[in-house]
């Protein structure tokens, strides 16, 4: 919590100037040398495309694993997969892989080992290095497990999005969890398909990654969540890889620049064909006026904050919108008291009526006396990307 309290001039604007607390991007495991390789060229197969070559790669004590590649070149209708023991999860991947460049990080599988098998022909191809894992501590995968610190304002009213069906089921289509790597590190954040005039365009906040790079590590995992609302048993997930990079803005105002933390990308695979698309709203929210914070908070199943409370008699609302928070643009943030935890960086903040997006949640504990959680408004938001979305 913060170690001042503020006498607030009024509900709706809001002037904070001691430190916000930037919901960071949930650490979700730590980057680690691994060394493997198949000879190259490697052996040859028949035209059935049999095994020729295989890896496990184990880091002892991982959640997940992912591996990382370099070098990857294959014959044309060659394949690798990469698989967890059980076989619930598997991936394929081809040519020079997904970015096309030989260097890619691979999707997830839960445990401690993933199994590469390369699949080859009668015209063998280069094959691949792994230089690295990602040894993940993070549960990404069901069974869920106590999480990090939350920033709760009295008591925790998050359910399973399934527990509101089918009145926000539209509303939460879109939204997915990022898995990501940047530096040495692992973590995760949530992320929505957004309206734009690019296709499968996502939003995430700034403060998450900003780089090409770490977006090309995206892995954007959809309908990660619980079928029926408080029993576990969860639906069948989609992923999707990060695409490019189309505009960021930074977490904290500089000069006259800054301050709308948010981060706009593209994935690969048209995954809006499936999972919808949200659209931003060109008019900041009403005070006292009912919202959904649709989130992947500690990284788990997805959640939605329709209530403030666990008693669940108080709704999520607007408290506060033109406000300013530490290091944000002036009068760029709304503020409000659904409660999130690390991993919710990046949810859409939705108006109920009109199931528009009025805010991008960035920062938790914003003000304490009331309680408040911030997210950038999203008419800022639509005003500085301009042609790259498309706001109503």
């Amino acid at each position: 919590m913060l170690s001042r309290r503020f006498a607030l001039p009024s509900a709706a604007m809001l002037i904070f100037t001691g430190t916000a607390l930037a919901q960071a991007p949930l650490e979700a495991g730590p980057v680690i040398a691994h060394q493997a390789e198949t000879p190259h060229p490697y052996p040859k197969g028949n035209n059935a495309r049999s095994r020729v070559w295989s890896d496990w790669i184990v880091s002892p004590g991982a959640t997940f694993v992912r591996v990382h590649f370099k070098a990857f070149h294959l014959a044309a209708g060659d394949y690798v997969t990469i698989s967890s023991p059980d076989g619930e999860q598997s991936y394929t991947y081809t040519d020079r892989g997904p970015n096309g460049d030989g260097e890619f990080w691979a999707f997830a599988v839960s445990g401690d080992t993933a199994i590469v098998e390369l699949h080859g022909g009668p015209e063998p191809g280069h094959g691949y290095q792994v230089d690295s894992v990602g040894h993940g501590t993070a549960k990404v995968f069901p069974k869920r497990a106590k999480a990090l610190r939350e920033v709760v304002c009295g008591t925790e009213g998050r359910q399973d999005v399934a527990c509101h069906l089918p009145e926000v089921d539209a509303a939460q289509k879109p939204v997915a969890r990022l898995l990501f790597v940047s530096g040495a590190w692992q973590y995760l954040c949530t992320g929505w398909l957004v309206k734009g005039n690019t296709a499968d365009t996502m939003l995430t906040n700034n403060h998450c990654f900003s780089t090409q790079k770490v977006v090309a590590t995206v892995q954007a995992t959809f309908n990660f969540q619980r079928l029926i609302c408080g029993v576990n048993g969860n639906a069948a997930v989609s992923n999707y890889a990060g695409g490019s990079l189309l505009r960021t803005n930074s977490s904290n105002r500089k000069g006259k620049s800054g301050g709308l933390d948010y981060t706009l990308f593209t994935l690969k695979g048209s995954p809006a064909a499936q999972w919808g698309v949200l659209t931003a709203s060109v008019t900041s929210g009403v005070v006292g006026n009912p919202i959904w914070l649709i989130q992947h908070g500690g990284g788990y199943e997805k959640q939605i904050g329709y209530w403030d409370d666990a008693a669940k008699t108080v709704r999520c609302k607007v408290n506060a919108v033109g406000a300013t928070y530490s290091g944000t643009a002036p009068g760029s943030q709304t503020g409000y008291s659904c409660d999130t935890e690390g991993g919710s960086s990046g949810s859409p903040v939705i108006d109920a009526g009109s199931g528009k997006v009025i805010a991008l949640h960035h920062y938790g504990a914003v003000v304490n006396d009331p309680c408040l959680n911030g997210g950038t408004t999203m008419a800022n938001v639509c005003a500085d990307a301009g042609a790259l979305l498309q706001c109503q």
